[in-house]
């Protein structure tokens, strides 16, 4: 039935039942107690017809101007008709009766209804006289219309009431839910611009990953690396590829007309002719100029961008923080006070789900905001494998597009550089290998060893270190995974966030 609201579609379909089994009844009482006369058939036939029709209405009927008016004083006619035939008061189609004036209330209002529960009192009065039913029953007969049309109009204007907060609390909910997003997508435009900073990315970083992969795909089974000079020293921008045990080394200072910003380093398994080397020269000469850039511009958006950030993470957590907790209770009093209605309260628990998803979402936000950004998990790695010995070698592979959230990357670098040390300190292999892929709030990493492998479900009595990783993998919401079989070396695969 379109036009309706849900709960007026549930409310319409239990009147047409209600009127229903109110026919059936009258119409064995009266077969009963008159024993099929020629009134009762034909009070019968009448309440029939009623009953039909309201279930066959086209519900476009009730929405017309004076519809229901004219509707509801038909079926009112046609039950006077029946009452009349069978005693007034004292008839079995008494409870029918009431069907008009329902409807009436529903589609109309608690004056529509009135005015429909008056006329059909008003026609029980006259029609019981001839058959001198007392004042008294008639008047209950009268008083059962009233009090229908009060019960019908206070359950309508409830049910108004709470459909129209469920969609405002909707509304409120999606409205929360775009502001959160549009202050997400901010914050992404900021935080990517302060790591870029930091890392020295900025404006550079599609240019220096997709020039490097450009390179690499030339040079079979090469390997290469971008080095920037930041002020803590040199920091790894990106790396690519497995260097060849015997290749050829070659580096590529990044310089502008009077600035030195960092190199290229690439290993290939053959020697460099004098035209590719150009080549390569020409390739990188855009990477230099960016990062010059960057340089020039490091002080001037360094401070603008962390006052924002922090501004942000204030506006998150001062004012859509208290209003999404604000809508978060009203909905759990809402669902409390209407918890006799499955439907109702069913709707209400889907939007306090989605109210709860925002508040961890903010509060994720505003952590991240308010944690300073750091190296690249690829330059943090590298500074542990600067740290370590020679034997075995440990290669870092990773295309890292945009480095862990900064609420990630500490615990991610923990687990990454515990897997790398065991497998240096323990594995007996020639060779440590990081590979995967991380972008922002999605990493899956391999650390991959050529070793004597283990068994990852024996720990000796002592040692914790696989416990310990697998906690804090739990920690964060990450999963590892440790696969390993004696002689064939091992493979620890970290992942979290979703793609």
């Amino acid at each position: 039935m379109p036009g309706l609201a849900p709960w007026e579609l549930r409310v319409h379909k239990a009147v047409l039942i209600g009127q229903w089994v109110a026919l059936v009844v009258g119409v064995v009482a009266d077969l009963v107690s008159s024993g099929g006369s020629a009134s009762s058939i034909a009070a019968m036939v009448v309440a029939s017809i009623y009953a039909i029709g309201a279930t066959a209405l086209p519900e476009r009927w009730l929405h017309i101007r004076f519809g229901v008016e004219a509707v509801t004083l038909g079926g009112t006619l046609l039950l006077g008709v029946a009452l009349t035939l069978t005693g007034g008061a004292d008839s079995p189609y008494l409870l029918l009766s009431i069907g008009p004036t329902t409807i009436a209330t529903l589609y109309g209002g608690i004056r529509s209804g009135l005015t429909t529960g008056l006329l059909a009192a008003a026609l029980l009065w006259l029609v019981s006289i001839p058959n001198e039913v007392p004042l008294s029953q008639v008047g209950q007969g009268m008083g059962l219309y009233v009090m229908f049309v009060f019960l019908i109009g206070l359950l309508r204007r409830l049910l108004r009431d709470i459909y129209a907060q469920a969609s405002e609390l909707a509304s409120e909910t999606e409205q929360a839910r775009q502001q959160l997003e549009s202050l997400e997508q901010t914050h992404s435009i900021l935080i990517r611009l302060s790591e870029d900073i930091s890392a020295g990315r900025l404006n550079a970083v599609e240019v220096g990953a997709e020039t490097l992969d450009s390179l690499l795909s030339r040079f079979p089974q090469s390997a290469g690396r971008l080095v920037i000079d930041g002020d803590d020293g040199p920091v790894v921008l990106a790396a690519r590829g497995v260097p060849v045990t015997d290749g050829y080394h070659r580096t590529f200072p990044l310089v502008t007309a009077d600035v030195d910003v960092g190199r290229l380093e690439l290993t290939t398994s053959e020697i460099m002719s004098n035209s590719a080397e150009e080549e390569v020269r020409k390739q990188v000469r855009p990477v230099a100029i960016a990062f010059a850039n960057l340089q020039l511009l490091q002080d001037i958006v360094g401070a603008a961008v962390a006052e924002e950030r922090m501004r942000l993470a204030r506006e998150m957590h001062d004012e859509i923080g208290p209003s999404l907790a604000s809508l978060g209770l009203a909905l759990d009093m809402t669902a409390m006070q209407q918890a006799s209605i499955p439907e109702v309260s069913a709707d209400l628990m889907i939007l306090r789900s989605n109210v709860t998803k925002l508040v961890e979402d903010v509060r994720a936000s505003v952590a991240d905001l308010r944690s300073a950004p750091g190296p690249t998990l690829t330059a943090r790695l590298l500074q542990t494998v600067a740290t370590l010995g020679d034997t075995p070698r440990i290669v870092v592979d990773l295309d890292e597009r945009r480095p862990p959230r900064p609420a990630l990357i500490g615990d991610v670098t923990a687990l990454i550089t515990e897997a790398m040390r065991n497998a240096h300190n323990h594995s007996k292999g020639s060779q440590v290998l990081i590979t995967g892929r991380v972008d922002r709030g999605f990493g899956s990493c391999q650390i991959i060893d050529d070793g004597i492998g283990f068994d990852p479900d024996y720990e000796p009595e002592g040692h914790f270190g696989l416990m310990g990783m697998r906690e804090r993998a739990e920690k964060i919401d990450a999963r590892i995974v440790f696969e390993s079989e004696s002689g064939r070396g091992t493979t620890i695969t970290v992942e979290w966030g979703n793609k």
